[in-house]
């Protein structure tokens, strides 16, 4: 029985509760709601430890992602405080770099496909410094750091691709999972230090980027 699937459901309700209370600012309920999002995705990687198809160290490593994904949930409730921001910035590049260190051990190493990836996505940090650089004050060191840990984790994602380690389920599952986690970052970016607005898809792709990284685990091993 995919033990791991049963709190999906529950999962993508908690998603779209979450949207709606990042539109509404309502502070109190995104408290409790984008912490749940990520509790439930813990609960799914660990419901993965009853697959056939994973892997046990690999499965550890994530919910270590996961966990520290969490802490930083509880710092960014409030993403107009500066303090606060200031720590979660923290705590999310120790978690992605946990996440594309785990991804490269798993896999084996760099691959001759990466340096391909790899200059598409600097050049798509270099286009979002310049969309940011005039708003981005005091936050200017701190998100020129984080701006290059999101893309480099998303580069080790698409490179389980390339690699025979992750099975193709487990490979497309992470790199639409990282994907999705950097277009919200992209999403909350332009906000925040170009034009302000409502959320369209950053806290789905947030919330459901770490689902499908978490989904990853119970299909490490599939033929």
């Amino acid at each position: 029985m995919p033990y791991h699937l049963i709190p999906v459901p529950m999962n993508i309700v908690l998603i779209i509760l979450y949207l709606i209370a990042r539109n509404k600012t309502d502070l109190k309920r995104t408290a409790i709601i984008q912490p749940l999002c990520t509790f439930t995705s813990i609960i799914v990687a660990a419901l993965s430890f009853f697959s056939p198809h994973q892997n046990s160290n690999y499965t550890v490593w994530i919910l270590v992602g996961l966990g520290l994904c969490l802490l930083a949930d509880i710092f960014n409730i409030d993403m107009n405080n500066d303090k606060i921001l200031f720590a979660a910035i923290g705590v999310f590049i120790v978690a992605y770099l946990e996440y594309a260190i785990t991804w490269t051990v798993f896999n084996g190493g760099f691959k001759k496909a990466d340096w391909i990836v790899g200059i598409l996505f600097i050049c798509i940090y270099v286009l979002l410094m310049r969309l940011y650089w005039k708003n981005l004050g005091k936050y200017r060191l701190p998100i020129m750091i984080y701006g290059l840990v999101m893309p480099f984790m998303v580069t080790r994602a698409v490179s389980t691709l390339f690699g025979d380690a992750f099975s193709l389920t487990s490979a497309l599952l992470i790199t639409f999972g990282s994907s999705m986690l950097f277009l919200g970052d992209v999403e909350y970016g332009m906000q925040r230090f170009r034009k302000p607005g409502r959320f369209t898809i950053g806290p789905v792709c947030y919330a459901g980027g770490q689902l499908l990284i978490a989904l990853s685990c119970a299909y490490f091993l599939l033929p």
